[in-house]
């Protein structure tokens, strides 16, 4: 309920700024200034996005894990969804995402949240004694199914029960 509440508000937010900025600067000013921040949006993602894949290649051919690199990725497509999103506190939420040093915190704050248990990405189960398990252990039995009919090899068509609505007209044996 607290993810539904900021989705329901976000429309209304962005009006008001919409009326806000109109009555500051004009509505033509207003809407040529939401267009600008889209298109330099846009050069930012292509810019900062072509930069992280670098950095994350770079990682991988030292033998390296892109953490930081992949959560920056994940971050600049935020910011390109946000920027998608007509208005004003979207394109600042987006700018902010663009920002090294704010991704930088939440990537450390993320990890500290980690470590402390408050948060996983790995599917966890908590066994009775209230240790977490993150290993995924799928336990199952078969049972060979084996298709009903004549035997292999023998040369009578594969037919229905005699009772079966199913069994063609004429072959009623």
């Amino acid at each position: 309920m607290r993810f539904l509440l900021p989705l329901l508000l976000l429309p209304l937010i962005e009006i008001a700024g919409f009326a806000w900025v109109g009555s500051q600067i004009g509505a033509l000013n207003t809407v040529l200034l939401v267009l600008l921040s889209g298109v330099l949006g846009i050069l930012l993602l292509q810019r900062q996005g072509l930069g992280a894949l670098r950095k994350a290649q770079g990682r991988l051919q030292q033998g390296q894990p892109p953490l930081q690199e992949a959560f920056d990725g994940l971050c600049l497509a935020l910011a390109g969804i946000l920027l998608l999103i007509p208005g004003f506190l979207t394109d600042i939420l987006a700018l902010l995402l663009f920002l090294p040093p704010v991704r930088q915190a939440m990537f450390r704050r993320m990890g500290k949240l980690m470590q402390e248990g408050k948060m996983h990405m790995s599917a966890s189960a908590t066994d009775a004694q209230g240790t977490r398990r993150t290993t995924t252990v799928i336990d199952a039995d078969y049972v060979e199914v084996q298709r009903p009919g004549p035997a292999v090899g023998d040369d009578t068509p594969d037919l229905p029960p005699p009772d079966s609505r199913w069994r063609p007209p004429g072959n009623q044996g």
